[in-house]
């Protein structure tokens, strides 16, 4: 979202769109180094993307932003290819309250709550297929 901001700002006032971010030098060797830079590459697609749809001239780096784009692309390749590290758990450090201090409580999730809904039905449906029979 920032670098989207820093676009449109600039483009609001009518100066270049820069890119103004640097290249990393080697492949990722953990789950935030691989976070990194599959957001860098979605940064440069972001600016391609946007220099395909808006005048031409106020993005000036296209030639740069492809060869990032494609640099960082080989970077994310050669990553999963030698990625050998245990994956970073998502809730690190965070403890999971079951219930907040004010009563609420997560709903589930429309899928899991769909489901359960269907394994109500389909056990009420044999039950009463005992009962006729």
């Amino acid at each position: 979202m920032y670098h989207l901001l820093r676009f449109a700002s600039s483009y609001a006032q009518k100066l270049p769109v820069n890119i103004a971010m640097g290249m990393p030098k080697c492949s990722a060797r953990n789950d935030s180094e691989l976070l990194d830079l599959e957001t860098r590459h979605q940064v440069l697609s972001m600016y391609l993307w946007l220099s395909n749809h808006f005048e031409e001239e106020r993005f000036p780096y296209v030639k740069k932003a492809e060869t990032m784009a494609t640099d960082i692309a080989q970077l994310l390749a050669e990553s999963l290819i030698k990625a050998n590290w245990k994956p970073e758990s998502r809730n690190a450090g965070k403890s999971k309250p079951q219930e907040k201090e004010d009563g609420y409580e997560r709903p589930m999730s429309l899928i899991k709550l769909r489901e359960g809904k269907k394994q109500e039905r389909s056990q009420n449906a044999e039950q009463l297929e005992k009962v006729t029979a």
